[in-house]
């Protein structure tokens, strides 16, 4: 039926996790978190959501917010909690 099948088993290697990356990558949060200012920080997500209301150009917001070292999870939250989130529609 099919002339290209394959007799041997397929090894497709699994991605292995490092264990103690989560771990690095939290505490890297934690130090951006508390060596930034944060009312800057609150500041830059309070204009974006500003912007985000009004349909302004996000750029130079989004630019600032990050110059201010905002997470990519605060900035999303923000668009998220003006705009939603996409669900998609279920058709039966």
């Amino acid at each position: 039926m099919n002339e290209y099948v394959l007799d041997e088993p397929l090894d497709i290697p699994l991605l292995q996790m490092d264990i103690k990356g989560e771990e690095r990558q939290v505490e890297r949060l934690r130090r951006v978190r508390s060596e930034r200012d944060n009312e800057e920080a609150s500041r830059c997500l309070k204009a974006l959501e500003s912007a985000c209301q009004s349909s302004d150009n996000l750029m130079p917001y989004l630019l600032t917010a990050v110059q201010a070292n905002c997470t990519l999870g605060e900035v999303c939250n923000v668009m998220r909690n003006v705009w939603g989130e996409y669900q998609e529609p279920t058709v039966l």
